[in-house]
C-alpha cells in the first residue's frame, strides 16, 4: 500500500515539474525590463521623435520589456487600477536591457528577420537616391558622348582639307568615333533605364510606407533643417558650376581671335580658309552644347537654392515662436490659449488652442 501510494505521489510530482517549466520559462521571459540609464527618459507613443511623451523615467526605473521598433525599445506602462497596461517607446540609447533573457524573448531577435518599417523606409530612400544618381550619369553619358562626336571628330567637306588623304583620315576618325559613341550611348541609356526604374520603385515604396505610417513622411525639424542645408549647398554649387560652363564657353568663342568668324583675307590659300571655317562650325557647336548644359545647371542650381533656402527660413521661424519665453500661455479670466506648432500633411501650422 505504501508502494502503490509513493508511485502516485512520484507521477504526481513529475506531471507538476512538467508542466511548472512552461510556466517558470513564461515568468523569466517576463522578468525582462528595461532600466533607465539617467533622469528624463522620455517614453513616447509612437516609435518616432516627434510622437507626444507619455512619461518620462526616473534615473534608475524600470518598466517591462516587449520587444524592439528600430532604434526603439517597447515597453509596458502600468495603468491605472482596473485600466489596460499602456505600450510606449523609448529609446535604447537612454535605456539598459536588465533581468534574465529567456531563448525567445532575446531583444536582438526582434525584427532580425524582417526589418521594421523604419529599416524598410530607409532603405527605400537609399534605392530611390541611388536611382537617381544613376539616371543623371546616364545620361550625362549618352549626352557626352553625342556631343563629343559631333564638335570633336566632326569630317567637314573635302575642301577644307589639305589633300584627299588628309579627308580620308578624318573621315576614318568620325567613323571609329561613332562606333564609340554607340556603345557608350547604350550603356548610359541602360544605366538611365535602371536609375529610373529604381527611383520609382523606391518612390512607390516610401509613399506607401508613408501612407501607412504618418509620423515617416513628417520628420523632426532637425533632420528636415539638415536637409534643406544640404538641399541649399548642392544648389549654390551647380549655379555657380552652370554660370561658368554658360559665361566662359560664351567669353572664349567672344573673344579668342582663333576662334572668331574668318576673313577669306587673312588667308593664303583656299584650303587653310575652309579649314577656319569649319573649325568655327565645330566652335559653334560646342558653344550651343556648353550654353544649353551650363542654362540647364544654373536653373537646376538656383531652384535648389531657393527652395532650400525657404525652407531653413521657415524651420528657423518655427524654432524662434516655439522657444520664445511667455508666449506658451496666456491666462485670460481662467480660460487661456495654447500656442501650437505642428506639421500636417506636409504644411507646417501655427495658431491658437483655447481650453478651459
Amino acid at each position: 500500500m505504501k508502494l502503490k501510494h509513493g508511485l502516485v505521489g512520484a507521477c504526481i510530482m513529475v506531471l507538476g515539474v512538467s508542466f511548472a517549466a512552461p510556466a517558470l520559462g513564461h515568468g523569466l521571459a517576463s522578468a525582462q525590463q528595461i532600466r533607465a540609464l539617467g533622469s528624463g527618459a522620455a517614453v513616447r507613443l509612437d516609435p518616432s521623435d516627434s510622437s507626444p511623451v507619455i512619461a518620462n523615467l526616473a534615473a534608475g526605473a524600470t518598466l517591462d520589456w516587449i520587444g524592439e521598433s528600430g532604434p526603439y525599445h517597447i515597453v509596458s506602462i502600468p495603468g491605472q487600477p482596473g485600466e489596460d497596461d499602456l505600450i510606449g517607446y523609448v529609446l535604447a540609447s537612454e535605456v539598459e536591457i536588465v533581468g534574465n533573457v529567456s531563448a525567445g524573448a532575446q531583444p536582438s531577435a526582434t525584427g532580425s528577420v524582417i526589418p521594421d518599417i523604419h529599416a524598410q523606409y530607409e532603405r527605400s530612400q537609399a534605392r530611390r537616391s541611388a536611382g537617381l544618381k544613376r539616371s543623371f550619369w546616364g545620361g550625362t553619358l549618352a549626352i557626352a558622348a553625342l556631343a563629343t562626336t559631333q564638335v570633336v571628330f566632326a569630317a567637314g567637306d573635302e575642301d577644307a582639307y589639305a589633300d584627299s588623304a588628309s579627308h580620308q583620315a578624318a573621315v576614318d576618325r568620325h567613323s571609329t568615333a561613332a562606333t564609340a559613341r554607340n556603345v557608350l550611348m547604350l550603356s548610359g541609356a541602360g544605366l538611365l533605364a535602371w536609375g529610373a526604374a529604381d527611383y520609382l520603385l523606391g518612390s512607390r515604396d516610401i509613399e506607401t510606407m508613408e501612407g501607412e505610417l504618418s509620423t515617416l513622411a513628417d520628420p523632426a525639424l532637425d533632420v528636415q533643417y539638415r536637409d534643406a542645408s544640404a538641399r541649399r549647398g548642392s544648389g549654390k554649387r551647380r549655379f555657380t558650376w552652370g554660370a561658368i560652363m554658360a559665361g566662359g564657353s560664351y567669353a572664349t568663342v567672344k573673344w579668342l581671335p582663333w576662334l572668331g568668324v574668318p576673313d577669306r583675307a587673312d588667308y593664303d590659300t583656299e584650303w587653310e580658309y575652309l579649314s577656319a571655317v569649319h573649325r568655327r562650325d565645330r566652335t559653334e557647336t560646342a558653344n550651343r552644347w556648353f550654353i544649353g548644359v551650363g542654362s540647364v545647371l544654373g536653373v537646376w542650381g538656383a531652384l535648389d537654392w531657393v527652395l532650400g533656402s525657404r525652407k531653413m527660413s521657415e524651420i528657423e521661424a518655427i524654432s524662434r515662436v516655439s522657444a520664445a519665453p511667455g508666449q506658451r500661455r496666456i491666462p485670460v479670466a481662467g480660460v487661456g490659449p495654447d500656442l501650437f506648432v505642428r506639421r500636417a500633411l506636409g504644411r507646417t501650422e501655427i495658431g491658437l488652442a483655447w481650453s478651459r
